[in-house]
């Protein structure tokens, strides 16, 4: 349960955003009859019942979209993030609206009117009430948490900076090693390895790291850090070297390297989904014939079930089902203890170029990669990119190292870099660096260029078995 002085921020700012909304709404009609660019308005725009309408899609929209969340009201940034997207969507859907309920006697001029007002007065608003809020220093709004990984001279220095500023709260220390800085009266909060679960059990929106004596473990510590949705920052000569984007700078004069996130989020993030989804569905509907035909010939060919689905590894190792046609024989999984021992893999991966489990419509299918097309329906759940590393076992995914585990930072794809690059003849180490190649230079056009190389890759069957 929300305390009582953090509710009363968000409901102050929800009964703002509805109040400046209904203004804009006004204002726009206004503005629309007295500077009418085009044809003479001659019909009553705003009704009950319009006014109505917005303030119910604005108030649930803007809820959703998180711009009521603790963690948006700490992060300036992405308070801004959520107050545009969400002013955007809820237009949308009062057009949808609009359309839907046949309500015609609505200007197109008034809309982008009172999208524009609307957006600039809720940007005002919340600016003058995050120093507002901050000037109070109210919980939950404009003060950021964070967590110090270290405990030495260094965690000492910055600690005393942090808590000079009214916008950071600092909330303890995190080490290997249970040795409390004297000077601070800041408590120990539990080993570096358990920095996930503080940052979730505290909301941490940002983590400090000192840890100059544990290099080796720096890079585990960060990739575990990363689906958290955390900060990361750490002074310069610290930094190891990884394949994540950073960027360095000066906080209020304290040199720092932060870790930002991978090209794949935020608005990049919503296009790729955006051309995911609907590259998948137009996939889907114009190749379901051609997989009617597969699931036939895979019934004529051998006894068992049409399509194959095995648990694999997501974004952030999470498992999920990955669909495939089946392309060896019923059993091939009982099979496989007798043919590759994983745990004695000298790398995690493995191909079998010769496998006796395939069947003869199954080694077809894999040398045109076929088999993957029942993977679009992992596309539209959202568990899989058109565009991606490839979706590797569970159990060899458990055996990735730091740098290995860096291509989980992004969603697996039916497509990447690997297949119009060699396919199953390239090793391990070199597969590795076209993947996290595409991972720190990501663009959609890299996406098109990609799934546009695929058909000739397919078509030569270099590497296919």
């Amino acid at each position: 349960m929300l305390p009582r002085r953090s509710l009363a921020v968000r409901i102050c700012l929800l009964s703002g955003d509805l109040l400046l909304t209904l203004g804009a709404l006004l204002l726009a009609n206004f503005t629309r009859y007295r500077v009418p660019l085009g044809l003479e308005p001659d019909l009553v725009y705003v009704t009950p019942g319009v006014v109505a309408l917005v303030l119910s899609i604005w108030g649930v929209v803007f809820s959703l979209w998180g711009a009521y969340n603790e963690h948006h009201l700490r992060d300036i940034d992405a308070e801004i993030r959520a107050v545009f997207f969400a002013t955007t969507f809820s237009l949308f859907a009062l057009a949808a609206f609009f359309y839907f309920l046949k309500i015609q006697n609505f200007s197109r001029l008034l809309f982008l009117y009172f999208y524009l007002i609307d957006l600039a007065g809720l940007m005002a608003f919340r600016w003058v009430m995050r120093h507002l809020f901050t000037r109070l220093r109210l919980p939950g709004y404009g003060r950021r948490r964070a967590l110090i990984v270290g405990t030495g001279p260094e965690a000492c220095e910055l600690t005393g900076q942090l808590q000079g500023w009214t916008d950071y709260e600092v909330l303890g220390f995190v080490d290997d090693e249970d040795q409390l800085i004297e000077t601070t009266s800041l408590p120990y909060l539990g080993a570096a390895t358990e920095c996930p679960d503080l940052v979730s059990r505290y909301k941490v929106d940002e983590v400090f790291v000192t840890l100059g004596h544990h290099r080796t473990s720096l890079a585990s510590l960060i990739l575990a850090l990363q689906p958290c949705g955390v900060k990361i920052r750490f002074i310069p000569d610290l930094l190891n070297i990884l394949t994540v984007h950073t960027a360095i700078e000066s906080l209020r004069g304290v040199p720092l390297v932060s870790v930002r996130e991978p090209p794949i989020s935020g608005l990049n993030a919503i296009i790729k989904r955006g051309f995911d989804f609907c590259g998948a569905l137009i996939g889907f509907v114009l190749c379901a014939p051609l997989m009617m035909v597969i699931g036939l010939l895979i019934k004529l060919d051998s006894p068992g079930a049409v399509f194959f689905r095995q648990e694999r590894a997501g974004r952030y190792g999470r498992p999920f089902r990955m669909w495939k046609f089946r392309t060896m024989v019923a059993d091939a999984e009982q099979q496989l203890s007798q043919l590759v021992d994983i745990e004695k893999l000298e790398q995690p991966v493995f191909k079998l170029k010769e496998d006796p489990r395939v069947t003869r419509v199954g080694h077809w299918l894999r040398q045109t990669s076929l088999d993957e097309l029942p993977q679009l329906i992992n596309v539209l759940r959202g568990e899989m990119s058109l565009v991606g590393p490839r979706p590797e076992q569970v159990e060899l995914v458990k055996r990735y190292n730091a740098w290995q585990a860096q291509r989980l930072l992004v969603k697996p794809g039916i497509t990447g870099s690997m297949q119009v690059s060699g396919r199953g003849d390239l090793p391990f180490e070199e597969r590795q660096k076209l993947e996290l190649a595409y991972i720190e230079n990501y663009s959609l056009w890299e996406d098109i260029k990609i799934l546009l190389k695929t058909i000739p890759a397919v078509l030569s069957t270099r590497g296919a078995y």
